[in-house]
C-alpha cells in the first residue's frame, strides 16, 4: 500500500513526532510517506518546536523522532 499525504497529513506526522502512534506499522507508513512524497518531506522540514511541545516544554524523544524524519526528508530533497 502506498501512503499518500491525503491520507496521512500534518497531524499524523505530528502524532508520529509526539510519540502518539502505538502501531509500528503506522510509524513505518509515516516514514515511507516522508521518503516517497516531497510534500510530506516539506511538512517535516516546516515543523517548529512549538508544534510538538506544550507551553515551552522540551521532549528529547520527540526531538529524536523529528530528527529521524528530517534525515529522511533531507535525503529526498525537501526544501528547508
Amino acid at each position: 500500500m502506498c501512503a499518500v499525504l491525503a491520507i496521512y497529513g500534518k497531524e499524523d506526522i505530528l502524532a508520529y513526532v509526539r510519540g502518539a502512534l502505538d502501531d509500528k506499522e503506522e510509524q513505518q507508513e509515516i516514514e515511507s510517506l516522508v521518503k516517497s512524497d516531497l510534500r510530506a518531506a516539506d511538512v517535516v522540514e516546516n515543523i517548529q518546536a512549538d508544534d510538538i511541545g506544550d507551553d515551552g516544554t522540551f521532549d528529547i524523544e520527540a526531538f529524536r523522532r523529528l530528527r529521524k524524519l528530517r534525515e529522511i526528508a533531507n535525503k529526498v530533497g525537501a526544501r528547508s
